[in-house]
C-alpha cells in the first residue's frame, strides 16, 4: 500500500510538470525554489508530452514559446543591423562632408595667405614709394633752397 502511493505522488508531480508554468506560491506566499519545479533525474526523455522538451536546468519548455522567442530575437537582431547599416552609411556622409569641409578649409587658407603676402608686398611697395617720394621732396626742397 505504501508503494503504490509514492508512484501516485510521483505522476502527480510528473502531471503537473507538463501544466503551464504560473507563478505558484507556496503555504508561506512565497515562490518554491528552483529544485523542486525540476523534473526528477529519472525522468525519461521520451515521456515528454508533444511539444515540450527540457530546457536548460531540466526544465520543460514549449517548443513553440521557443521558437516564438528565436524569431523575436532573429528579428530584433535584424532589426538592429538594419539601424547599425543605416547609421554607418550615415557616418560616411559625415566623414565625406567632413573631408570637403577639410579641404575647403585649406583652399581658404591659403587664399587667405597668398592675400597676406600680396597684402605685405603692396605695403613695401607703398613704404618703398613715400620713402622715394620724401625723399624726392627732401632733395626738391634743399634744391629750392640752393637758388
Amino acid at each position: 500500500m505504501q508503494e503504490s502511493q509514492p508512484s501516485t505522488e510521483l505522476s502527480e508531480r510528473r502531471k503537473a510538470l507538463f501544466e503551464p508554468l504560473e507563478p505558484v506560491t507556496n503555504a508561506n506566499g512565497r515562490r518554491p525554489s528552483a529544485e523542486t519545479l525540476l523534473p526528477p533525474p529519472d525522468f525519461d526523455a521520451a515521456c515528454y508530452p508533444k511539444g515540450w522538451l527540457a530546457g536548460k536546468r531540466r526544465k520543460l519548455v514549449n517548443v513553440d514559446v521557443v521558437e516564438s522567442m528565436r524569431r523575436i530575437a532573429l528579428q530584433e537582431m535584424n532589426r538592429k543591423d538594419r539601424e547599425i547599416d543605416g547609421l554607418n552609411e550615415q557616418l560616411e556622409a559625415d566623414a565625406q562632408c567632413l573631408e570637403h569641409l577639410q579641404i575647403q578649409l585649406l583652399e581658404e587658407r591659403s587664399k587667405r595667405a597668398d592675400v597676406e603676402r600680396q597684402n605685405a608686398m603692396l605695403q613695401s611697395q607703398i613704404n618703398v614709394l613715400m620713402d622715394m617720394y620724401q625723399d624726392n621732396d627732401d632733395i626738391d626742397d634743399d634744391g629750392t633752397d640752393d637758388s
